[in-house]
């Protein structure tokens, strides 16, 4: 069984996403709390498999609540749930080591998806934030931050995209007709022209230098 904390200051809301979440088999809600103080106590007593975190409470944040949270439990997986969809609200939940994103309205069709994602190791932004996302990989230039560095190819563009979709190597191979191990081969390649090590890391990238516009 998934093990869920609910972190979010208004009750209906809590209500709402755990009858949604409870009609999985495989989901169980250990506990709902209001406020960020008491979201680290019960972590710390409960150990949840996910934290669903509200980013904006009174009093602690859900950005610094994730912080200090993860900085005690760092196995906890924590996926952002926010009315906001603004890159500088985004960037911060990564940066503070949130492992998805989803904004609320998208919440009834893509909570358990993304639960589950990020139960399996993988980043998981919701349709919204992922639209921006591939809207700048498809359309912006890679500028050069290095005189060594090359520019990414359309192939590796694509398979970035994809990956920022939180999209396997099956997955990816299916899509664009091409082995797994050679999506392997381009993602080596992608990650390793931007310095980076893991679909987060491209994520923080795409929204830090303005790949994702808000």
């Amino acid at each position: 069984m998934i093990r869920i904390m609910l972190v979010d200051d208004h009750t209906l809301v809590r209500e709402a996403l755990r009858v949604v979440l409870e009609r999985e088999g495989d989901i169980v809600v250990v506990a709902e709390v209001g406020d960020g103080e008491t979201a680290l106590k019960m972590a710390t007593q409960l150990s949840p498999d996910v934290v669903v975190m509200d980013v904006a409470m009174p009093g602690l944040s859900g950005i610094e609540t994730t912080r200090r949270l993860l900085a005690a439990r760092p196995q906890i997986k924590v996926l952002a749930l926010s009315t906001y969809l603004d890159r500088h609200t985004v960037q911060q939940m990564l940066d503070a080591g949130a492992n998805g994103y989803i904004v609320k309205s998208a919440a009834g069709t893509e909570l358990k998806q993304g639960i589950h994602s990020v139960m399996g190791g993988q980043c998981y932004l919701c349709a919204e934030v992922t639209a921006l996302v591939t809207d700048g990989l498809r359309t912006r230039h890679y500028k050069h931050t290095d005189p060594d560095q090359r520019p990414l190819s359309r192939r590796e563009l694509q398979i970035a995209t994809l990956i920022a979709q939180g999209k396997s190597a099956p997955e990816i191979g299916a899509e664009l007709h091409i082995s797994p191990r050679t999506v392997e081969v381009h993602r080596r390649n992608l990650m390793g022209k931007l310095g980076f090590h893991s679909a987060v890391d491209l994520t923080k990238y795409a929204i830090r230098t303005g790949l994702i516009m808000p």
